[in-house]
């Protein structure tokens, strides 16, 4: 099971985060720590509280979200998950399951198949667009629904391959979170669904819409 810690790097001076999530070109070495928590989105939280409190002062330390014992890039044994991209991902319409709100997320989410657009968003901009795309598939009919996948900032392994012909082939396996939208966003109706007397195997993590988040 991964463990997630938030670092304490020093912040560059001239540095100008775009986000309460963002990284420095120059992270240097780890200065400290605020913590350690079992679930990705519970440690982004507490990164960008800290963030958001220095991101004005200039020498401050800046807070980044690892995962502790991994190999990462620029850290031997930290591997760096912030900051986070957002995609929108279309799953199969699970049967008997009926959303409440366009911003539902079905439980047995990781059980469908489906395909993720390449389109990396902010998370303000994911969050309209999976509400748009949910509303048409609730007005509509359609055998597709619609989330958001927070990625990780560095995969967990890459492989790269040469053959004959001079070509280069990289392939990177990046971990991928499930989001569920907090306030009126919930699971959704699944008193009609087939399997509902079995437990559903999916947990979901909540990630807080606040602007600090937001890109």
């Amino acid at each position: 099971m991964s463990t997630y810690q938030v670092v304490l790097i020093d912040k560059p001076r001239d540095w100008a985060p775009r986000t309460s999530d963002d990284l420095p070109l120059e992270v240097g070495v780890p200065r400290g720590e605020l913590g350690e928590f079992p679930q990705l989105f519970a440690a982004l939280r507490g990164a960008v509280e800290h963030n958001e409190q220095t991101r004005s002062n200039e020498g401050a330390q800046w807070a980044v979200v690892v995962e502790k014992g991994a190999i990462g890039k620029i850290w031997q044994w930290l591997r760096i998950c912030t900051p986070l991209e957002y995609k929108i991902a279309a799953i199969w319409w699970p049967m008997g399951w009926e959303p409440d709100s366009p911003l539902d997320v079905p439980r047995c989410v990781c059980k469908a198949q489906g395909s993720i657009q390449e389109e990396v968003m902010t998370y303000r901009r994911a969050i309209a667009a999976m509400e748009a795309l949910n509303r048409q598939a609730m007005d509509g009919v359609g055998n597709m629904w619609y989330v958001i996948l927070a990625v990780e900032y560095e995969p967990i392994s890459r492989t790269i391959t040469y053959d004959p012909a001079g070509l280069q082939t990289s392939v990177e396996i990046r971990r991928i979170h499930v989001v569920q939208p907090t306030g009126s966003a919930g699971f959704g109706d699944c008193s009609h669904c087939p399997a509902r007397a079995m437990d559903c195997a999916w947990m979901t993590e909540s990630l807080n819409e606040s602007d600090s988040v937001c890109r």
